[in-house]
């Protein structure tokens, strides 16, 4: 077919027919099917702008081949389209052809034809320009916006009216894919920059979609610098824009921006709010590849909120759907989550597996800033097992990579993670990536850049036996504080300089013994609490719960020692945090074993030292700290005998476990007495499963009205717990139960055959391995 060919509609939608397409783009969309190739040409553009890739790719698959020029410019709209899926690889080599065959053409002379070849070609440098910003080819990208930039200048010399508008919207689309490139790299005062200039000649134009893009892009400048009301102030101008045109797919763009800005404020609510709002418009619109965006997004902020079940939950539907649409990019970002949940579950060993296969898949496609990334990860994830000399080598195969490059802001957070390492190595090379950072913060006007430097700097000082040094440290750690949460900056931030301002605190504490400074440190597990709560982050929430616990300690308050620590445990329960609620368990477990020490403690009114000492309060911050890998004892509890009891305190079944123990009518005995002393609190508080020391043996018991369910064991009370709670859930729902019941309330004597039913039960839960 020739250019300019005129096709009636009737033939069109043969060719069409034929070719297997199936044209879903209505009468009202195009206003009417087109009668020439380039008219086609021009509303399969329109139908990529309204976002509806797919149906424009059927129509340029199933178009028949053009010729010259024509053809050239159908290549273009199939490189957006699959820059949209992103299929990057595949544009870069579309594009690479277009040029190529562009230096080939021979069928243009003259000046018009020269200057429609430029035009074609600046056309395919935009989309290669994307293409190569997304696979991390930054440097390549930024000699191809020169080169575009340079042929546009050439058709402004000679004046061509016609084209004039057209070639305007190209130098803003080419200095908005700089600026992307630039974000990308860090410099970010150069991103703005080039997106001004880009928004100014769209102002001009008057498109109001691309206005709300530029105005977008600022909106993420201003995200990474963390001035993060300036950022939703922009995204909110580009989402009126948005909402005024009405295109669904671009108000979801904006509203999934400041779910992205809620998020980095802390405030989890809103940013889940504003992700659900656009994962309905996202399925409304059908579009697997957004739904799957949104659901790893909801998914992260259920990671963040500490809700670790419900996070994998989300991100592997997620993961499901990626890996049936094949941008492995996307499905590396999906492992990678998967991987910071395993994480944060304690599951080091499963984390590190998810990290490896996010890394392998990145080498693959070569993206160096997410290689970088993947091995920063692993870095990381080495540190928290303790493994430091292997975190640092890999933390530093992750800097060279980010001074290739050429990103500040990811080589400064770099710096801070290397010097968060070496501070427990070698204190000299720690002081060396200071000062790199501190040359990095002296050119950047980066406001978070500028508060990790100074935490770096009090985390260095802090390292320090002269008072002097370690009195700048609580200055500027007090400093970043009330920054933090007057920008709402990062709230890593305020938890850092927290948790190490306490540290500090401590040790000022165990010299001093004065009063004042315990109350500094539970003002400051307090304000822990305070930003825990307001991000909703659980696993913060625990943490902070077990602190206080061990506060009370001090304070000599063992009840609400205890109560706290049963808080603590149940929402690390509740949301799949399991290795930290085994170590709140096992702090639990020494609490009890410590019951004599902490009375004599009491009746000899110890000093606060004495007291900050054996509660181990120090090496919980410290933990807290340097978040090492929670190790924790796995054995399981022996099993001695499990007791159901009523309300009146009588025992109405009873298993022995091991007939060798031979366990005395006295010890039994005592056993009773031991319940009966808390059988009223338990039917007065239920729901929560209790826990006492007996001689060697601890004793866990919960009420399921009207029947107290207690077991007697040795050993760990996590594992124990967690029987003790399977056996009162599988009791209450057999056919025993009603027996049980009765007898609880009427004195009745269980027959064999229920009696057989514990037994069974016993013996599966109890027993069985």
């Amino acid at each position: 077919m020739k250019p300019g060919t005129k096709l009636s509609l009737e033939v069109k939608v043969k060719v069409y027919k034929n070719r297997g397409v199936k044209l879903r783009v209505s009468k009202e969309e195009l206003g009417a099917l087109p009668k020439s190739a380039l008219e086609l040409l021009e509303q399969v553009d329109q139908i990529i702008a309204q976002g509806k890739t797919e149906e424009a790719m059927k129509i340029i698959e199933g178009r028949e081949k053009e010729e010259g020029i024509v053809e050239l410019r159908w290549r273009i709209a199939e490189s957006k389209c699959r820059n949209r899926k992103g299929e990057f690889e595949q544009v870069i080599e579309i594009t690479e052809e277009i040029i190529k065959e562009l230096e080939e053409l021979e069928e243009h002379v003259g000046q018009r034809g020269e200057s429609a070849r430029k035009r074609i070609r600046i056309d395919a440098l935009i989309e290669q320009v994307r293409a190569l910003q997304r696979r991390g080819k930054l440097d390549e990208g930024l000699e191809k916006v020169e080169e575009g930039i340079r042929f546009i200048e050439e058709l402004e010399e000679r004046e061509e009216t016609e084209e004039k508008h057209k070639d305007k919207e190209r130098k803003a689309n080419l200095l908005n894919n700089e600026g992307n490139i630039y974000l990308d790299k860090g410099e970010l005062d150069q991103a703005l920059d080039t997106y001004e200039k880009s928004l100014e000649i769209r102002e001009e134009m008057g498109n109001k979609l691309d206005i709300a893009g530029s105005l977008n892009n600022i909106g993420l400048i201003y995200l990474r610098k963390g001035e993060l009301d300036k950022a939703m102030e922009y995204h909110k101008k580009s989402l009126v824009i948005k909402k005024e045109l009405g295109n669904k797919r671009d108000i979801a763009g904006s509203l999934n921006n400041i779910g992205v800005i809620y998020l980095k404020k802390g405030e989890l609510a809103p940013a889940l709010e504003y992700y659900e709002k656009t994962l309905t418009i996202f399925r409304e619109l059908g579009d697997k590849r957004l739904i799957a965006l949104l659901l790893n997004n909801i998914g992260v902020i259920y990671l963040q909120k500490g809700e670790l079940n419900h996070a994998l939950e989300y991100i592997e539907k997620s993961l499901t759907i990626r890996e049936t649409l094949g941008p492995q990019q996307e499905i590396a970002d999906s492992l990678n989550n998967i991987g910071i949940i395993y994480r944060l579950k304690g599951e080091l060993a499963q984390a590190l597996d998810y990290y490896e296969k996010t890394l392998a898949i990145r080498k693959e496609v070569g993206n160096k800033q997410l290689i970088a990334c993947s091995l920063q990860n692993i870095g990381e994830l080495y540190q928290e097992m303790g493994e430091l000399e292997t975190a640092l080598d890999l933390l530093k195969q992750s800097l060279v990579m980010y001074k290739e490059i050429g990103n500040n802001l990811f080589i400064a957070y770099l710096l801070f993670r290397l010097i968060d390492v070496t501070i427990d190595i070698d204190i000299k090379e720690a002081r060396e990536y200071l000062s790199e950072m501190q040359l990095i913060n002296e050119e950047e006007e980066n406001k978070l850049v500028d508060l990790y430097t100074r935490l770096a700097e009090a985390l260095v000082l802090k390292t320090s036996k002269r008072r002097m040094n370690l009195t700048k440290a609580e200055e500027i750690l007090e400093e970043i504080v009330e920054e933090a949460e007057k920008e709402m900056i990062e709230h890593q931030l305020t938890v850092k300089a927290l948790v190490n301002l306490s540290e500090l605190l401590l040790d000022e504490l165990l010299s001093t013994g004065e009063e004042e400074i315990l109350e500094e440190v539970e003002g400051k597990v307090d304000k822990l609490m305070e930003v825990a709560k307001k991000q909703q982050s659980y696993s913060l929430i625990t943490e902070s719960y077990l602190l206080k616990a061990q506060l009370a300690l001090v304070r000599l308050n063992l009840k609400d020692a205890r109560s706290l620590l049963s808080q603590a445990q149940l929402i690390a329960e509740e949301k799949g945090l399991e290795k930290l609620a085994r170590k709140i368990s096992s702090e639990h477990d020494q609490l009890l074993e410590q019951l004599d020490q902490w009375e004599e403690l009491i009746a000899k009114d110890a000093s606060i030292t004495e007291r900050v000492k054996v509660a181990n309060l120090e090496e919980l911050v410290r933990w807290m700290a340097r978040k090492r890998e929670i190790i924790i004892d796995e054995t399981d509890d022996e099993p001695v005998m499990v007791l159901l009891v009523a309300e009146s305190g009588l025992p109405i079944y009873s298993k022995h476990f091991d007939p060798a123990r031979e366990l005395k009518d006295m010890l039994i005995s005592g056993f009773l007495t031991s319940i009966n002393t808390f059988v009223q609190e338990a039917f007065d508080t239920p729901g929560r499963i209790k826990r006492i020391m007996h001689d060697d043996y601890t004793l866990s018991f919960d009420l399921v009205d009207p029947i107290l369910f207690c077991y007697v064991y040795e050993g760990q009370s996590y594992t124990a717990m967690k029987k003790l709670e399977k056996l009162m859930t599988e009791v209450h729902e057999s056919e025993v139960w009603s027996a049980l019941e009765e007898v609880g309330k009427k004195g009745y004597k269980l027959n064999y055959g229920e009696i057989a039913q514990l037994e069974g039960m016993m013996g599966e839960i109890f027993t069985t391995n």
